[in-house]
Parts: structure tokens; sequence; C-alpha cells
């Protein structure tokens, strides 16, 4: 057995020899270390795996492209355990094979077409509610503004919840949900050992209690739409009336643990890449006029769908998300034998597409630390290439609501206001549960 991993280790690329040191300077500066990786190691790397199992980093258009191609019998979903232990074992990024095509299948319906047309002019609103009182000299925290208007879509749009109380309550639980999520909660999901109560303290313990109320609340509301179904849009709804092929519906169980899926994918992530596309238009004077005059452009008060089409705003939130993906890697797993990157891997392998080496390859993206939302109307980019929310078939399924919502917020506030940094000091990008600012970004509207 150790002549054969010894073997295996001589036939792999060389990486960094501890996967935990990797990881804690990924927290400390995680573009940095991505830039320091790929000039040590190239486009693949190689880390100790757990069990003696080969895990490799690719970041290259072909390696990524096998990666995402490949049939799900072949390549699925990797850390699926500590998924199961984050977000439940019937959540949709949990579940694998067969499971996971039939839940995503019956989950992908209300984020495409026409009936995610039906939220614009309510994600519309909201973003003017939240700015109602903004004048000249308001200074404001974008990661705080970002985080009301994504909540409050995900209340109102995809939960379909309207009574101010519960929405209140709502909003409440979701904040604690968001202050349980800590380093050590992180620590918690990769030793399985630290997943204890510990007597009601610790961080796991804090985050158990977080999600049992935010269940709770989601049940009850699962038992009033069933009381009085009603004509209704949100997502939650329609999902309760989804079915798969053999008529059976979701159980309450796979309900709650769907939607947490989507307050957690959906609120967090979509609030800090808003966060972010803040800081680069307020550091990028002529991005911001561009944008402002395409806006201009579409008259005072544009319907949802014309400010959707807006190529230089879509333009401006493909930038932001290439530039901080909120997620640097999607992991895979073998379930068959396979040559990825030029190298023969067992089954059981560990497989990471470091999506942050994909964004930020010169030879693809030239300059690619500099804020450049053109480069996204001179060219269309592969899905090995530019890959924000995933690939193949494990990709968000949220992804064009996601990229939907970024623009209408993004429009409706540079439609309205002129927005600058207040704080001058340089920001950095840190990892914490996702890819953000290591400071608040103190605004000021002009």
């Amino acid at each position: 057995m150790v002549e054969q991993l010894k073997s295996q280790a001589k036939s792999l690329p060389k990486g960094p020899r501890s996967g935990l040191l990797m990881t804690l300077a990924q927290m400390r500066d995680p573009i940095g270390t991505a830039d320091n990786l790929r000039r040590k190691y190239g486009d693949v790397m190689s880390v100790p795996g757990e069990k003696g199992k080969p895990m490799l980093f690719v970041g290259s258009p072909a390696a990524l492209r096998t990666l995402i191609s490949a049939p799900p019998d072949t390549i699925d979903q990797a850390l699926t355990e500590r998924l199961s232990a984050f977000l439940g074992e019937s959540s949709l990024l949990a579940l694998s094979g067969p499971k996971h095509a039939a839940m995503r299948k019956l989950l992908m319906p209300p984020f495409h077409g026409q009936r995610m047309r039906v939220y614009g002019q309510q994600i519309r609103d909201l973003t003017l509610q939240s700015t109602r009182d903004y004048k000249p000299g308001t200074r404001f925290i974008a990661q705080d503004l970002m985080q009301a208007i994504t909540l409050q879509v995900i209340i109102h749009v995809v939960f379909g919840v309207t009574d101010p109380a519960r929405a209140a309550q709502m909003q409440k639980l979701t904040h604690d949900l968001r202050r349980a999520f800590s380093i050590g909660l992180i620590f918690a999901l990769l030793i399985p050992f630290l997943r204890r109560d510990f007597f009601g303290f610790g961080p796991w313990a804090r985050f158990k209690r977080a999600t049992r109320a935010i269940d709770n609340l989601l049940c009850e509301e699962l038992e009033r739409r069933r009381a009085d179904p009603g004509e209704r849009t949100d997502i939650l709804s329609l999902l309760l009336s989804a079915r798969h092929e053999d008529g059976s519906a979701l159980t309450d169980q796979q309900m709650c643990e769907q939607m947490r899926t989507l307050l957690f994918a959906g609120h967090s992530t979509g609030a800090t890449t808003l966060a972010w596309a803040l800081y680069f238009l307020s550091q990028n004077p002529d991005a911001t006029a561009k944008l402002r005059s395409e806006l201009t452009a579409l008259g005072p008060d544009p319907t949802a769908e014309a400010m959707a089409r807006a190529p230089f705003l879509e333009a401006v939130c493909n930038e932001t998300l290439r530039m901080r993906t909120p997620l640097g890697a999607m992991g895979r797993q073998l379930i068959k034998p396979a040559n990825i990157a030029g190298y023969d891997l067992p089954v059981g392998s560990t497989v990471f597409g470091n999506i942050q080496w994909a964004h930020t390859n010169p030879e693809i993206f030239p300059d690619p630390h500099r804020f450049l939302p053109e480069r996204f109307l001179e060219r269309t980019f592969a899905p090995s290439e530019f890959l924000p929310f995933g690939g193949g078939n494990r990709r968000c399924i949220g992804a064009a609501f996601a990229l939907y919502e970024m623009k209408l917020v993004l429009g409706t506030l540079f439609q309205r206001f002129t927005i600058e940094l207040e704080n001058r000091k340089p920001v950095r990008a840190v990892l914490r549960e996702l890819l953000q600012p290591n400071v608040p970004l103190k605004m000021i509207v002009r």
C-alpha cells in the first residue's frame, strides 16, 4: 500500500504539501494566493487528499471543459457529506446521480423564461423602497444595502411572504443564520468530530439552532399556503405545485432544505457580488459614465426587460462576476477512472475546477486584475473560460435569476444616483463564507 501511494504521488503534478495551510492562506488573501499558486505550479497541481486519494486542482480551459462536459455517471459532485451536513440531505447541492437529476428537473422551471420576468418589476420596486430616503450626502455601507435588497427579494419574490410581521421575523432569523456562519463553523464542516452541541455552546450548536428556527418558520409558511393556495407567482408556491414524473410532490423536509439552500445561495452571494460592483464602479469613473449614459438613453421609467437588455450594464455585471466570483472553485469526484489534464486518476479522486484561475488567465483575459467591462462586449467566452455559476449538469439553477436581479438592482440604483466610495483606502478580498471585501465599503450619494 505504501509503495502504491509513493508511485501514485510520483505520477501526480507538484503542489502544496498541506491542504490546510493552503486553505488558511486562501482565507487571508484568496486573490494573491491563487496568483502565487499558478506562478509556482501552473494550471494543474495536486494537494494531499483524504484517505490517500488524489486531489487535483485544474484551471486550464481544456481541463475545465472535461469536468463540465463529463457524464454524471463518470464525474459527480464532491464533498457531498459536508454539503449535506450544512444544507440538508435533500438539498440540490448535496444530491448526486439520478436523485440530483430528478430534483434539478423539478426545481428548474421557476427560474427561467417568462416566469422569471414576472419578478422584474418587484425587484425594481424593492430596490427603490430600500433607497427611498437617499438624497445627496447620504452615507451607507454597500454590503448592508445589498444584503437588505437581496434579502427582501428572497422574502417577497422567492418565498412570497407579504405579511409585514412574518417578513420581519424571517428577516431576523436570516440574520441569525448569517451570524452563525463563522470560521469555527467552517472547521466543523471540515472536521466531523467538531459537529457536536458541546452542551449548547460553540459554532455548531449556534448554527443548528439558527437552522431549526428558520426551518420552523418555513414549515409554518408551507402550512399556510396549503390551507390558502390562492393565485400566487412566487417561487415557493410554484415549487409546492411541482410534481415528479411519478406524480409525487416534495416532502416538507425537502421543501425546507431546498428553500434554505436558495436562501444561502441567493442572498449572501448576490449581496456580496453587488457590493463588489459598487466598489469597482466607484473606482472606474469611465465605466460609470458609460453605464449612466446607457441607462439615461432608456428614458426616465424603463421597463425591467428594457433595463435587463442593456448591453453595457450586463457587461459590468459579468466583469464583476469574473473578478470576484463568490465561490472560487467547483469540486468533482470521480465515479469512474478518468484522465484529467493528462493525469490518469482512479475512482474516488477529487478534482477542483479552479474558477479563480480560469477568470484570471491572461491569455483569455488580458490584464486580468483590471476592471474592463468592455471585454464582454468584444467577444463571447466559452463555458470553460467564464463560469461564475459553475458548469455542466451542476451549474447553478438560479444563474439566470441571479444575473437578472443583479442587472435590475444596479440599473435602478445608477439611474437614480451618483455613488462614490467615501473611504479611499485599499480594499482587498478575503475568503469567509464567500469572497468578500475585508472592510465595510463606505459609500456616499452625490
